[in-house]
């Protein structure tokens, strides 16, 4: 098979101009988009592990091609392959996009949970939020207080990873709204408190009563700053 040809027709027939633009002003990364609707290329991931393609054979290019490794890989099997194959993929993942869609693939690899905590301790930031991320999709709803407590003990300016960290925080109201309620009240984080409320507020997962609750809490810590 020959690979190269592969990825040359899938990319003639389903790259999108209109979607690339699109893309590129909510996406940031170092790789061109060619803008690729998510089916096609979970459809074209489908094909690739039908026909056991090995995943060194694969390109990586463009921010298309970290998606297609990074769900084949989820694909995979045998658990510590894929965390192998996942070791060699980070470093390419350099945008919130790349980074929540392959890791939202990432099932039945809770025995592999110490190599994602192991990411929260990184140096950089989409490691951080890979790690986040995950923990978010398959420990929270399990257990809140582990999940939120190693999510919220990291510190990082990077606006991405404060935003993996609300996004968490926001999800843990709705699997246990006053242990979640608790831990966010130790935050010390203006801006991860502030934007997990706000994401809480948008949720329609989250009861109207709840919703007071918090607005009257981040009310409070304005008026004890003043």
């Amino acid at each position: 098979m020959d690979i190269c040809k592969l990825y040359h027709d899938f990319y003639q027939q389903k790259a999108n101009d209109k979607k690339a633009d699109f893309d590129r002003k909510l996406i940031s990364t170092k790789f061109k988009i060619k803008g690729v609707k998510t089916a096609d290329i979970e459809n074209f991931v489908k094909f690739l592990f039908n026909e056991r393609v090995e995943l060194n054979l694969l390109p990586m290019t463009c921010y298309e091609d970290v998606l297609i490794k990074g769900f084949l890989i989820a694909k995979q099997k045998d658990q510590e392959l894929k965390k192998k194959e996942l070791e060699k993929l980070l470093p390419f993942i350099d945008n919130w996009g790349s980074c929540d869609m392959i890791c939202s693939r990432l099932k039945k690899m809770e025995g592999e949970e110490k190599f994602f905590q192991e990411l929260l301790y990184s140096s950089n930031p989409f490691y951080k939020r890979f790690g986040i991320v995950w923990l978010k999709n398959f420990v929270l709803k399990n257990d809140v207080q582990k999940a939120l407590t190693k999510i919220l003990n990291i510190s990082d300016e990077n606006y991405y990873v404060k935003m993996a960290q609300a996004w968490a925080v926001a999800d843990g109201f709705v699997f246990d709204f006053e242990t979640t309620f608790d831990i966010l009240k130790t935050c010390k984080d203006d801006f991860v408190v502030r934007k997990s409320i706000s994401k809480a507020n948008d949720s329609f997962r989250v009861s109207k009563q709840k919703k007071e609750i918090l607005k009257s809490h981040l009310k409070a810590k304005k008026e004890k700053k003043c």
